[in-house]
């Protein structure tokens, strides 16, 4: 009878003591979403061409709004002390990118004008390589990107304005590496983005927004693009100096797109310094 009743409080102080275990792994193990959101203000050189309002180039500034978000998740948050944790993270993140841009550009004789403006908003998956003791971060992804504007001339009385309207899917990579300098910690960053395939809105060479949209004259006014028809690129070089609660960004970016569908040559050139900020924070998933 007595064997029994040890057999019995054995058993209950197992389950009490595996349950107390798995409770305890519940407690020091947590998942967390690292966020790292950056803003930037980009100014510099813009030359646009398109051959439906004119055959010559304009050149002028540019104005632009960078706005991105990177979120990257946790496989598991080990509870190392009261207030310390130990993340690991998962091998892919979700990033959006935001951004806006106006141009203002003329010719050489300065008798026409135009003015271009564009929004785009950017979401991928990218995935990450942390190495040399986690100094060097590399990611590689793709992203896809869906833009809408405009662009409008002062001048043309016909043919005043251009509607733009695209999308595309765009391999990106991006690498970057932490070092010191002065006693600062600073990371010298490069992103680079080629648009692969895509879809985008043009009229034909000749063709008025009239007949398409009021009388209904579709002429292959919706485009396949690839790098054969529409080669453009999206590159930056950046340096980020760390502060404690935020980062200082001051870079370049080049922005090249180029088509020639249609009939019809377009492209827009740009050339910018940036300047902005990066803050990172984490979400906590209990």
């Amino acid at each position: 009878m007595k064997n029994r009743h040890v057999i019995s409080l054995i058993m209950m102080s197992v389950l009490l003591m595996s349950a107390l275990h798995v409770s305890a792994q519940n407690e020091g193990t947590k998942q967390r979403t690292d966020i790292i959101n950056t803003k930037l203000v980009g100014i510099g050189a813009s030359q646009i061409l398109d051959t439906y309002i004119s055959p010559e180039h304009y050149n002028g500034m540019e104005l632009r709004f960078i706005d991105n978000t990177m979120r990257r998740k946790t496989a598991g948050l080990e509870l190392l002390e009261p207030t310390e944790m130990s993340p690991t993270y998962r091998k892919w993140s979700t990033t959006i990118t935001h951004q806006a841009y106006l141009a203002s550009t003329s010719t050489r004789s300065d008798n026409s004008n135009d003015i271009t403006g564009l929004y785009t908003i950017s979401i991928g998956r990218l995935r990450h390589w942390d190495m040399l003791a986690n100094r060097l971060h590399v990611r590689a992804g793709g992203m896809g990107e869906v833009g809408i504007g405009f662009l409008y001339n002062t001048r043309n009385g016909n043919n005043p304005g251009q509607i733009r309207l695209g999308m595309n899917i765009a391999p990106t990579a991006t690498a970057e590496y932490d070092f010191k300098a002065f006693g600062k910690r600073m990371t010298l960053g490069y992103e680079m983005q080629v648009p692969l395939l895509g879809l985008m809105f043009t009229p034909h060479y000749g063709q008025s927004y009239y007949e398409i949209f009021t009388r209904g004259n579709y002429d292959h006014n919706i485009v396949v693009t690839t790098p054969f028809n529409a080669p453009s690129l999206r590159h930056a070089l950046t340096l980020q100096l760390h502060l404690k609660k935020i980062s200082l960004n001051v870079g370049y970016l080049g922005d090249f797109k180029q088509s020639d569908v249609n009939n019809l040559k377009n492209h827009s050139y740009s050339h910018l310094v940036v300047v902005g900020f990066t803050r990172r924070f984490h979400i906590v998933n209990h």
